[in-house]
């Protein structure tokens, strides 16, 4: 308990005195001030709804415990979950510190009576638990060096144990389902083993023992359910062996996972050396704050408990209604526990906070919200649980009315029309249009991923620009299904669905007769094979059952193979245009598959340029947006490659990312303004916009009721309920005593199967709460009678109840309505007809351009070009013109070597010092030598970036890299650099909003230079660009070089904020003899360019 009388200021106290500063500082609310000002000093519950301003309130408790003496900020520990929400804490916490710092607030440091450090720890969880097993995994004998693999390259282990593993080592006759399948099961056993810390005898064990007792039942009528039960434990037993294997092949090598780092962790501290490793954390961190604590798992709130449960000052905020994520181990009723947890064996109390009025949603978007936290409250108390931590969010004062809009429609395609044309009114709304720095958000967030691609088509007809956020959703983006089907024609010759998207795809547009050529062709090849099996491709077009083409994998599998002969298919059956472009095409395929056997990222781009993709998405969608979606494909499959992966490995990973509910791992996604962003609601958590749509709230969707139970009596690679660490919280199946009959048993597993599925729900109307809570202004939700079967689909309780508060709010906002139809699905019964292939309006642009370009009479000369640019713009394209036409000219004249196509500043400032010397360079690299003078200087800017960003948070496949990297610094002479750097006028400045390390990209001379300003500060609307340096001053020749690259970062930054140049100074600051130097006559844009195109 803190003493009452050592309080110098309130919370109030430190909001009037930031407010001198920064005038939009609002200061705490009076729900937040008992949570800031708590004297309580032992475990805390903050119970935090959506938008309820968490983040805020933690760093305000953090700034009133270190204004008051009571802490340092070093002692400070704060863990979350992904890389942005730590990101933002530990930069407000840091921004308001340095504030007080300026203010005269923060006390000096009590032994050197100086300025106390205000570096605060703010970490994920994950890294945190790193740091901590990195330090001491030699206790247990565990090699935890390593970087941790992630998700693709543990399936790839997993994926090469299980195909090649010997059958007579363990009973494959029990395994029922197909290899793929075993290797998620395999995957998915081994890590609830560590997550609830238990071994697979004690697994074998309990299988065992049940298996026992069917003999105890006393008749012969069996049932499915009890069936399964038995075929689920043989078969784990049968898979036990394989994850036996696949824990040894990883542990011997080092090949740690995240999951393996934690559970690993949780046993370290619970065994013989913890209480070594808890003192110590204990000193280090006097005050703990644990964000989104209803998303811990078994193993971290085990490693967490270890070490700093027993009464220590341990504060945890989160929300039960968003608890998604059941499928890792983490409850709803984690919350619930924590006291039991954390208080331990001390006489410490748990106190709880609320923090329940939300900052972020309008009204009647609010009461959608609370409706569904009703409905929370409801399914807990019908199963027999307790609904009291299910609050209600509450209204801020002054808030909008909002718009809570819904609608109905008759088809999939509909219903993202529908979507679409809301979105059109306000995303070219005159109001949004005229903010050109804050322009209002729009996010699409989907329960199932085959909403996607119809939703991104009606968005682009509209020409909206959409980003598709996730792995899992990209696959789905047209243009990486053309790829991926590209690629599985190449790989696997019977993937039958792949060739039909290319043959009646833009790249050859195949029409119906010659795909019934093609497939009879195919069929006289396999004659031998039954004709039942290989019906025409003719008639397969004849009929809309989509299950009937589904069912011809293996007759259009014959056509991939009937595509290698194609010189000998009867030319007269084909059109004369068709017979030519399946010849070349046949070709094509035989020059591709060379590429199979380099890297998959090689494989991408030759299939991208076959497919034209690269000049496609350009058309769409313009420069600046066409290329991200395949760019961040490309991506994923470097990512995928670096652990050794192969093609075919990496398309069947694909379709694991797909069937992902929740995505692979939880994620951050920050609102795009320059896009409609489609992503799952799972990746959305902690994320807003201010207009969402959700759409497919159906039957057997949203709610989702799953296609299988993750219930350990059906499924194998579930752990049995009493082998987990949180058995307790669930209902669990006990076999029937004293010779039960076949009916008794399965009455047992319908009473747990029964409570799984209640779970379940709940945890769907927590996704729902989520998603409608992401909304600020304006929340659509839809749904469709028809999905992709011929039978219509009621809407779901969700979307009922919906209706139902728009009904009481504004009935108006109904935007579509029908009755339910009676006959079939009208896409099935009478498809979609329209003129092929469609043209967008920029097609239309440039067909135009292409046209009055044709028209126009050449220039005379580049000079002359470059007379008739009139703007910034057009002199930018001129000169990029001028130098591809530079290049084509130069072609044939000799090896000369040109300049590579992206470039960093610093090859910039190379070119213009010495081009021979580069030039040899780039025709021949040679490795670079790092000497101590640049790691002490790269050591210095993560330093320096520490003071202002948290050099914690860190990506979690950075963090082994980098923390090695400094530990190889510590002999390095720094605090001298620190020192002077602290002493400096710069160290007392705040930097411009996001002005450290900045990075930018810009096109100069038609080279795209990349580049990082190490700060940029502004006063009174000037700017100064400044870069540190640790080396000597230098002046003359050398300064006028080094100049060049302050003048690449004026001109970069007043491209990318559009601040003009005038407004940007430039400066180099020598940390070492505290000197800042403004070098004169920085160079402008064409004396850059020139140094590009050598004229």
């Amino acid at each position: 308990m803190i003493d009452n009388e050592k309080i110098k200021y309130s919370a109030k106290d430190i909001g009037n005195a930031l407010r001198t500063i920064d005038p939009k500082f609002k200061g705490p609310s009076d729900e937040q001030i008992p949570i800031i000002e708590s004297l309580h000093l032992g475990p805390t519950v903050v119970i935090a709804g959506a938008g309820s301003g968490k983040t805020e309130t933690m760093s305000a408790r953090v700034l009133w415990l270190v204004a008051n003496g009571i802490v340092k900020p070093e002692e400070i520990l704060g863990l979350t979950f992904t890389r942005k929400a730590a990101g933002e804490l530990a930069s407000r916490i840091r921004k308001r510190l340095r504030q007080l710092r300026t203010i005269g607030l923060l006390p000096l440091d009590s032994v050197s009576k100086s300025e106390i450090d205000i570096a605060v720890t703010v970490s994920t969880y994950h890294s945190y638990a790193g740091r901590v097993l990195s330090e001491h995994a030699i206790r247990i004998g565990v090699d935890a060096t390593s970087d941790p693999i992630g998700e693709a390259a543990a399936w790839q282990i997993a994926n090469n144990i299980v195909n090649n593993f010997a059958s007579e080592a363990t009973n494959g006759s029990d395994i029922s389902h197909s290899a793929k399948t075993i290797v998620d099961k395999v995957m998915g056993l081994s890590a609830a083993l560590g997550e609830h810390g238990k071994s697979t005898a004690e697994v074998r064990g309990f299988c065992e023992s049940i298996l026992d007792k069917f003999s105890t039942i006393s008749d012969s009528q069996s049932n499915d359910p009890v069936r399964d039960l038995q075929s689920s434990l043989k078969e784990r037993l049968a898979i036990l062996p394989m994850v036996d294997e696949y824990e040894r092949y990883r542990f011997e090598r080092g090949l740690l996972t995240f999951n393996d780092q934690m559970s690993l962790v949780a046993k370290l501290v619970n065994g013989e050396f913890g209480q070594e490793i808890i003192d110590a954390e204990r000193a280090k961190f006097k005050i703990v704050l644990l964000d989104e604590y209803q998303d811990t798992s078994v193993s971290q709130v085990k490693f967490l408990s270890a070490l700093y449960g027993n009464g220590h000052a341990v504060t945890a905020v989160g929300d039960p209604n968003q608890a998604i994520y059941g499928w890792r181990s983490a409850s709803a009723q984690t919350l619930d526990t924590f006291g039991a947890h954390f208080v331990g064996k001390s006489s410490s109390e748990c106190i709880e906070h609320n923090l329940l009025t939300t900052w972020r949603n309008d009204e009647s978007i609010l009461e959608i919200a609370n409706q569904t936290v009703d409905k929370i409250g409801e399914l807990i108390v019908a199963r027999g649980g307790k609904a009291a931590s299910v609050k209600r969010l509450k209204l801020r004062e002054g808030a909008g009315r909002g718009n809570l809009l819904c609608g109905q429609y008759e088809t999939l395609a509909m219903e993202a029309v529908g979507i679409a044309e809301h979105f059109e009114k306000h995303w070219f709304a005159p109001e949004r249009l005229s903010d050109a720095d804050s322009p209002q958000t729009f996010a699409v967030l989907v329960r199932s991923r085959k909403y996607i691609s119809e939703i991104e088509q009606a968005l682009r007809d509209k020409n909206i620009p959409v980003e598709v956020v996730g792995l899992g959703g990209l696959i789905h983006v047209p243009e990486v299904a053309d790829i991926l089907a590209l690629l599985r024609v190449l790989t696997f010759p019977d993937n039958g669905s792949s060739l039909m998207r290319l043959l009646t795809g833009p790249r050859l547009a195949i029409g119906a007769k010659d795909l019934a050529a093609l497939g009879k062709f195919s069929r006289s090849l396999i004659e031998n094979f039954d004709q039942s099996l290989s019906k025409t491709v003719g008639k397969i077009m004849q009929t809309p059952n989509a299950d009937v083409m589904d069912a011809e994998e293996f007759a259009m599998g014959s056509a991939i193979e009937a595509l290698e002969v194609f010189e000998k298919a009867p030319r007269e059956k084909f059109s004369e245009v068709g017979y030519e472009r399946l010849l070349k095409f046949s070709k094509e395929l035989r020059e591709l598959r060379r590429y199979l056997n380099g890297s998959i990222t090689d494989a991408i781009i030759e299939a991208e340029r076959f497919l034209f993709l690269d000049t496609e998405v350009m058309v769409r969608d313009g420069f600046a947006q066409g290329r991200k979606h395949l760019d961040a494909f490309c991506d994923e499959a470097a990512k995928f490659s670096r652990n050794g992966g192969t093609i075919s490995t990496f398309l069947e990973w694909l379709k694991i990312a797909d069937t992902e509910e929740g995505g692979l791992k939880p994620v951050s996604v920050a609102a795009n303004k320059h896009a409609v962003q489609i992503l799952t609601i799972h990746a959305a958590k902690g994320s807003e916009w201010d207009f969402v749509a959700v759409p497919g709230l159906v039957t057997e969707n949203f709610p989702n009721s799953g296609k299988t139970l993750d219930l350990w009596t059906s499924n194998s690679a579930a752990l049995p309920i009493s082998l987990r660490g949180d058995a307790s919280q669930f209902d669990d199946f006990v076999f029937p005593s004293n010779s039960p009959k076949h009916v008794e048993v399965r009455k047992a597993l319908d009473v747990v199967k029964d409570s799984w599925k209640k779970r379940r729900e709940e945890e769907e109307w927590r996704l729902a709460y989520v998603a409608f809570t992401r909304a600020k202004i304006n929340l659509l939700a839809t749904a469709s009678w028809f999905g992709n079967g011929m039978d219509p689909v009621d809407a779901s309780a969700l979307y009922n109840l919906v209706e139902t508060v728009v009904d009481s709010v504004d009935s108006k906002n109904k935007l579509f309505e029908m009755d339910k139809p009676t006959s079939g699905n009208p896409t099935r019964t009478t498809p979609r007809t329209g003129i092929w292939p469609t043209k967008s309006s920029r097609s239309e642009e440039i067909a135009k351009s292409i046209e009055y370009v044709s028209k126009t009479s050449p220039f005379a000369s580049p000079q002359e070009l470059l007379d008739a640019a009139k703007t910034p713009e057009e002199i930018g394209l001129a000169n990029d013109a001028i130098a591809l036409i530079t290049e084509v000219g130069e072609r044939g004249a000799g090896l000369q070597v040109k300049l590579p196509t992206r470039m960093s500043v610093s090859t910039l400032v190379n070119l213009a010092e010495d081009p021979d010397a580069l030039a040899l360079n780039i025709r021949r690299p040679m490795p670079n030598h790092i000497d101590k003078f640049a790691r002490r200087g790269t050591a210095f800017h993560l330093w320096i970036e520490a003071q202002y960003k948290d050099p914690q948070v860190l990506d979690e496949d950075d963090l082994y890299e980098v923390e090695s990297a400094q530990r190889n610094l510590d002999d390095l002479p720094l605090e001298e650099l620190k020192t002077a750097w602290l002493a400096s006028d710069w160290a007392k400045r705040d930097p411009a909003p996001g002005g450290i390390e900045v990075p930018f990209e810009t096109v100069l001379g038609g080279i795209l230079l990349r580049g990082r300003i190490d700060a940029v500060y502004e006063k009174d609307g000037q700017y100064e660009v400044v870069d540190w340096k640790t080396g000597k001053t230098k002046s003359g020749d050398d300064l006028a070089a080094a100049a060049i690259q302050l003048a690449m970062y004026r001109l970069a930054y007043s491209k990318l904020f559009g601040i003009k140049i005038e407004n940007i100074s430039a400066a180099f600051h020598y940390v070492g003899s505290n000197e800042t130097v403004r070098p004169a006559d920085l160079l402008d844009e064409d004396q850059l360019i020139s140094i590009v195109t050598g004229k």
